[in-house]
């Protein structure tokens, strides 16, 4: 009985290693990750498959899937935005969108949060992508003045409207993997989602790297003859997403 456990768990690893394998390779070809963040992402998805189980891979894969989606489907790029826009995903990119999905895993932490964890990272993923594609007014979230489309730290409609529906989308993965209470788990990811995309524009806004060009147009990296204006020069998007995400699950936690 006991060897049979054991060959059909090492069954099960040996399908995940191929299926790991595969995706990593898949996701480097078409350009969607580096082979950094390929290998990084394997990483991920094997701490979460070894500490919380399988199920729980389906709310990484949605959140890589939809944000590979919208970065086809909606290219339009900005002038506004880092240098990383609309290249594919480096090791440090996903490590800190899903990162602390891991972490949370690992140490068994409540099924709401792993799920909440994600919900900040696909929101503001959406909500960047859909704002950069329609481009209405953007604003500052704490300056409240009129900045570029893709400026980290600005809000407009659509890309607010289009975050709301990536948190929720997470939060509707409580049907599939399970947490007790389900109905309460949906609505309690979509809003600890959306409130971590506002988390993140405010992060955004008060400690990314800003840079004013020679013409005084804003930007979230350096260009020649530009000047820092704003924030710590050695904060990039990525550092203010993992912190956004930490933030909101701590707060989550203590708020309950």
């Amino acid at each position: 009985m006991i060897g049979g456990v054991v060959a059909l768990g090492m069954v099960n690893w040996l399908l995940f290693g191929v299926g790991a394998v595969a995706f990593g390779l898949t996701t480097w070809r078409r350009g969607s990750l580096t082979a950094g963040g390929a290998v990084t992402a394997v990483v991920i998805g094997t701490v979460v498959t070894a500490m919380a189980g399988v199920p729980w891979l389906l709310p990484l894969f949605v959140f890589f899937l939809s944000s590979s989606v919208l970065g086809r489907m909606l290219p339009a790029g900005t002038d506004a935005g880092d240098h990383k826009d609309k290249q594919p995903r480096d090791a440090v990119q996903v490590l800190c969108n899903g990162g602390v999905y891991a972490v949370l895993a690992g140490v068994g932490a409540d099924p709401e949060l792993l799920l909440v964890s994600l919900a900040v990272a696909t929101s503001d993923t959406w909500a960047s992508e859909i704002g950069k594609y329609v481009r209405q007014p953007t604003y500052d979230v704490l300056r409240l003045r009129r900045v570029p489309p893709g400026l980290s730290g600005g809000v407009s409609l659509a890309g607010t409207v289009g975050g709301a529906a990536g948190a929720a989308v997470i939060g509707m993965l409580a049907f599939l993997v399970g947490p007790a209470d389900i109905s309460g788990t949906v609505v309690y990811v979509a809003i600890w989602g959306f409130i971590g995309m506002l988390v993140d524009s405010l992060l955004g806004s008060a400690l990314q790297a800003r840079y004013a060009d020679v013409d005084g147009v804003l930007s979230d990296v350096a260009r020649p003859g530009g000047r820092l204006v704003g924030g710590l020069h050695w904060m990039t998007n990525d550092l203010v997403n993992l912190i956004a995400i930490a933030v909101t699950v701590a707060l989550a936690t203590a708020i309950g």
